[in-house]
């Protein structure tokens, strides 16, 4: 199962690799792609994504992405 939203303008993608294990993964508009693994339910893997979306954008204020 994979599910894919938009938090704070940015998509991220939740996919179940096993139950009850599943992964977060979302493209900041610079830098790498951002990764990580959550044991739990899925509601536990949003909040996780999403304060890794926040944290980003903490630490990324004032980049832009590169022009086309």
């Amino acid at each position: 199962m994979s599910t894919h939203a938009t938090h704070q303008g940015i998509e991220y993608e939740l996919r179940q690799v096993r139950d009850g294990e599943w992964e977060w993964s979302f493209v900041p508009p610079v830098g790498p792609a951002r990764k990580g693994r959550v044991v739990g339910d899925p509601q536990w893997t949003t909040v996780v994504v999403k304060r890794a979306i926040e944290v980003w954008k903490l630490m990324n204020q004032g980049s832009r992405p590169a022009a086309a």
